[in-house]
């Protein structure tokens, strides 16, 4: 079994399917079933089992993706730290949830480069569950999420603080103020429940006297980008991110609407692993520094 070996392995559990995994690790699906296979039976048990959605791990399944994770990530970390010390350039690996990505980190990126050039960054972009449990197996040098992380192991750094506005689409026709009993009766665009941004926003509502069940969701959507659109085409109201909205409320694409009792503020922070497991002084020093200038170099 080798390293290629694994991250086929993770792959298929990450996309719940063998096509979507051979589609991205740009090989046939008859290859990777037959490399699964022969993965099968050096291990001597099956590692998925089908249902209606595609694949899942079978109890073995999980164990090998538990120790496959560690191993590739490992693996991984080991030519990055011998390219970083054979080289002036130095690569930082970075996660952080979607808002963040889009709307907040363009600009600080530019400052980054602008100061540290010989550093490289390698951007990836998912869900802040997800930042979590990567950046615990040692997947990247630092992760930015909404919240504070559910781990407690997980060293955090409040990095800035970003409210939540209701607004409308010009083309939808809403009082420029509401009462929170005038709120039941318009439809709202929401994220999907399973997500972070979406709990936290519930949270805030149910503190604030709103019962959820009463709101007029008319359906869910996966994005704050899917939602903006949504917005700006008068489908429903919306809460969104300031940072993802400044651009459409300049342009008047967007618009707040006041509902006193309803303001929203949410923190983000910064993740890394515990203090048991440093950093290399490389990712340290430019982990402080993007810290240290977000708050003030957000788009």
């Amino acid at each position: 079994m080798n390293v290629l070996n694994l991250k086929m392995f993770i792959k298929i559990v990450e996309t719940g399917s063998i096509s979507k995994a051979a589609e991205l690790m740009n090989i046939s699906q008859s290859a990777l079933s037959q490399q699964l296979r022969t993965m099968e039976l050096e291990i001597g048990a099956r590692l998925f089992e089908r249902n209606y959605n595609g694949v899942v791990p079978t109890d073995t399944g999980k164990i090998v993706s538990h120790y496959a994770t560690e191993i590739t990530s490992s693996y991984d970390r080991m030519f990055l730290d011998i390219s970083n010390s054979q080289n002036q350039n130095k690569t930082i690996h970075i996660m952080a949830n979607p808002c963040v990505y889009s709307y907040a980190l363009p600009c600080t990126l530019y400052h980054v480069k602008n100061n540290y050039p010989q550093y490289t960054l390698q951007m990836e972009v998912m869900s802040s569950q997800n930042i979590e449990e990567k950046i615990t197996k040692g997947q990247a040098d630092m992760g930015i999420i909404i919240g504070k992380p559910k781990d407690k192991n997980l060293s955090s750094k409040k990095v800035f603080t970003d409210r939540f506005c209701l607004v409308a689409g010009e083309k939808m026709q809403v009082p420029d103020r509401l009462s929170s009993e005038e709120l039941y009766h318009y439809p709202l665009l929401m994220l999907v429940k399973n997500q972070k941004t979406r709990q936290l926003l519930d949270k805030s509502l149910v503190k604030n006297g709103i019962q959820i069940g009463r709101l007029h969701i008319p359906y869910t959507l996966e994005s704050t980008e899917s939602i903006k659109l949504s917005a700006i085409n008068g489908f429903g109201l919306a809460f969104l991110p300031y940072m993802a909205i400044k651009k459409e409320l300049y342009h008047k694409q967007l618009h707040i609407i006041e509902c006193p009792g309803l303001e929203f503020e949410n923190d983000y922070y910064s993740i890394k692993r515990s203090g048991d497991v440093p950093a290399s002084p490389e990712s340290a020093k430019l982990i402080k520094y993007i810290e240290k200038i977000l708050k003030d170099t957000i788009c």
